[in-house]
């Protein structure tokens, strides 16, 4: 797909920019090498569109940068140097895919780097749709996919209107409205396939996924909001001090012994099982039905080894 190539340039200019101000001869040469460096550039038939990166080209990449991703790229006549202000980038996820986009480009490095660096040997699957659904929501192009769910045996096939992709505990999701009930649902990107972009248009959805999604840990919102209490040893406490289980996230109290802090958040089956991670590390306090929810489930999984 063309538009993959323009995506990835869009990226490359980001990814200069924002650690190094650049004139435009500078900014060029970077980002004709990673270019043609690029695997993608042996799967393009015709690379003229792609490769192409004049001035006229940039002035109509920065007005895509900034629609798409809503990053200005500013000019400093002093220096005559182009240049990203990190402080102005508001959204924390475009920054957050920057710099998954700046660590997948450092590692693919390969040998260079391999003594020093060590991934983890499971990955998200489906994210090579991630470009072309962005495309679509860009665009306002219906999707059609089959869908896998993992509570069902049978596939489904789907026609959606994407809204938005959705980052959660290292997967990742498409929100979308499907046509079939006219409701707005996720669909886990590693249980698509057969992806097609139609030529069919929709208007632009009014759905605000940050509202929708505020109170949620992963994209699960079946349950009402409410406040959780949780206790943490400290030792366990000052690691969830580090790393907030949820944005809600504040501490009510803290001693040398125990954190007790609050989060509110949809009880889903989702923060049940995260809650469970943390085995004797963690104590529910308030609400009494998720307490006793937690504690019927260390139940069960103690009578598996009776």
């Amino acid at each position: 797909m063309a538009k993959v190539g323009f995506y990835k340039r869009y990226l490359y200019i980001v990814d200069r920019l924002r650690s190094v101000p650049s004139n435009f001869q500078d900014l060029h040469e970077h980002v004709m090498t990673k270019l043609k460096n690029d695997d993608l550039y042996t799967n393009l038939k015709n690379t003229s569109t792609f490769f192409e990166f004049s001035a006229r080209t940039f002035d109509r990449d920065k007005k895509d940068i900034l629609d798409l991703f809503g990053i200005l790229v500013q000019y400093n006549r002093k220096d005559k140097v182009y240049y990203i202000d990190e402080e102005e980038i508001e959204d924390q996820s475009v920054t957050r895919m920057m710099d998954a986009f700046s660590i997948h480009h450092a590692l693919q490095k390969g040998n260079k780097l391999s003594p020093s660096v060590f991934l983890e040997k499971r990955k998200s699957l489906g994210t090579e749709h991630i470009y072309g659904i962005i495309h679509a929501i860009q665009n306002g192009c219906v999707l059609q996919f089959t869908h896998q769910s993992h509570w069902k045996e049978n596939s489904t096939q789907r026609e959606v209107k994407p809204i938005a992709i959705k980052e959660s505990q290292q997967r990742w999701y498409l929100v979308a409205l499907d046509k079939k009930d006219d409701t707005v649902k996720t669909f886990g990107l590693d249980r698509i396939s057969n992806l097609k972009i139609t030529d069919t248009k929709f208007k632009p959805i009014v759905y605000n996924v940050e509202k929708e999604f505020q109170h949620a840990f992963g994209v699960e919102t079946y349950e009402p909001a409410e406040k959780v209490v949780l206790q943490f040893p400290k030792q366990q406490g000052n690691y969830i001090k580090t790393f907030p289980l949820h944005e809600s996230q504040r501490i009510l109290d803290e001693n040398e012994n125990i954190v007790i802090l609050e989060i509110y958040i949809h009880t889903t089956n989702d923060i049940k099982m995260e809650l469970l991670k943390y085995g004797s590390d963690v104590k529910v306090i308030s609400p009494i039905s998720l307490q006793n929810e937690i504690k019927n489930r260390i139940s069960e999984m103690s009578n598996l080894y009776k």
